[in-house]
């Protein structure tokens, strides 16, 4: 079961264990390599019926060996947590429905499903397309996996003061940055993006915006974050560090604060 793995990395708090983890479930019967997905069961064929439903499912489809998406997304998650960030982005557009063929899937690839109908279904013309037997807790997996990229994994603690902080490590990939000027809508307003830049939304309201001008992953050792510079009510204050502190914190908190900008150093990638 998918789930066994993704509680063992959960558990796992040395990098070199989490790699082995992932490698062996990689190259284990739970991942399917013809969709590049994972599956939430290993074969049971051999298996009781004492181990559940799952069991009179035919392959491929429902709990029995499919490509159920809450499960797979949490397994993500944890791949991500774990620090395993280039084994993440390489299973990150195999796995996510926003990059999903739409003809394959079948669905609006901005809809989730409840399974993913795998490579040991026996009709191969169904093979990658979602169908939804009940509601899906992907989204709480989803968000979580997007929380963790774009602000790090702890971005929130409490100075010496009891003050707190906001802190920005975003775990991104360079390929993520824009490749050209973009317009887009924030607010009912027009706001144009420069080249080699990353946007969100921080508490659904407040734009924050990486610059990465030489589009390097946020998460190698050579990322460091130069400056921030908050708008708060048309005035601009800036932090020479990746860090917002009090009194400012609690400003962005209380959504006062219409910007953030980002800026990394011109990053040498060696």
């Amino acid at each position: 079961f998918l789930e066994g793995q993704m509680h063992a990395l959960r558990l796992t708090d040395n990098i070199t264990k989490a790699k082995g983890l992932y490698n062996a479930t990689k190259n284990s019967s739970l991942y399917d390599k013809k969709l590049k997905m994972y599956k939430v069961t290993a074969p049971l064929g051999k298996m009781p019926e004492e181990i559940g439903r799952c069991r009179v499912f035919t392959p491929g489809w429902l709990e029995n060996e499919s490509i159920w998406l809450h499960m797979e997304y949490k397994y993500l998650l944890e791949i991500l947590k774990s620090g395993l960030y280039e084994e993440f982005y390489n299973d990150f557009k195999n796995v996510l429905i926003p990059f999903q063929d739409p003809a394959r899937y079948g669905r609006n690839i901005l809809e989730n499903s409840s399974f993913i109908v795998s490579s040991a279904y026996p009709d191969q013309s169904l093979w990658g397309k979602g169908f939804v037997a009940r509601l899906s807790g992907v989204t709480v997996e989803l968000l979580d996996i997007w929380i963790v990229m774009c602000l790090g994994k702890k971005p929130f603690s409490i100075d010496k003061d009891n003050n707190l902080c906001i802190k920005f490590s975003p775990i991104l990939k360079a390929d993520l940055f824009t490749q050209k000027q973009q317009t887009i809508a924030y607010n009912g307003k027009r706001v144009i993006l420069e080249k080699n830049s990353f946007a969100f939304k921080l508490f659904s309201w407040i734009l924050v915006v990486y610059h990465n001008p030489t589009r390097k992953d946020t998460f190698t050792n050579d990322a460091r974050i130069e400056k921030i510079e908050v708008i708060e009510g048309g005035k601009k204050h800036t932090f020479n560090s990746n860090t917002i502190a009090a009194p400012l914190s609690y400003a962005v908190r209380d959504l006062k604060v219409e910007r953030i900008d980002v800026y990394f150093e011109q990053m040498i990638h060696k």
